[in-house]
């Protein structure tokens, strides 16, 4: 019985370990495609560095806001601040920004997808 508890734990840890740091891989292969890019105008090269920049501020605030008590994540039972509301606006916020961004759509949109239910989750749970 500890063995199968043990199980669950540890593939609760992996899959939340996967969501936490995927959206900054998919970040780093949009900044290289990014880079690569020859087009230049405001969808191709302003919205989705403004995504990138707003994208790692959103994960870096679930990860402070994680280890400082404050949200529970997934599976806890908390009651998140009023900033935890405005933060999860804001990533619906850049959840439409990397949509419309031209350059790196899909690696942008999922990125900024896999925080927006990071955010959605914590409230949820609240």
């Amino acid at each position: 019985m500890i063995a199968v508890t043990l199980m669950v734990s540890v593939t609760r840890v992996g899959i939340f370990s996967v969501w936490l740091f995927s959206p900054l891989i998919l970040s780093a292969f949009a900044i290289r495609e990014l880079k690569n890019s020859d087009d230049t105008g405001l969808r191709s090269r302003a919205l989705p560095v403004v995504a990138l920049v707003l994208l790692v501020a959103m994960r870096c605030s679930f990860v402070l806001f994680s280890a400082a008590g404050q949200i529970g994540g997934f599976g806890s039972h908390y009651v998140t601040p009023r900033l935890a509301d405005w933060l999860l606006l804001a990533s619906l916020i850049v959840h439409v920004i990397s949509v419309a961004g031209k350059v790196a759509k899909g690696k942008l949109a999922l990125a900024s997808l896999l925080v927006l239910a990071l955010w959605f989750g914590s409230e949820m749970v609240a």
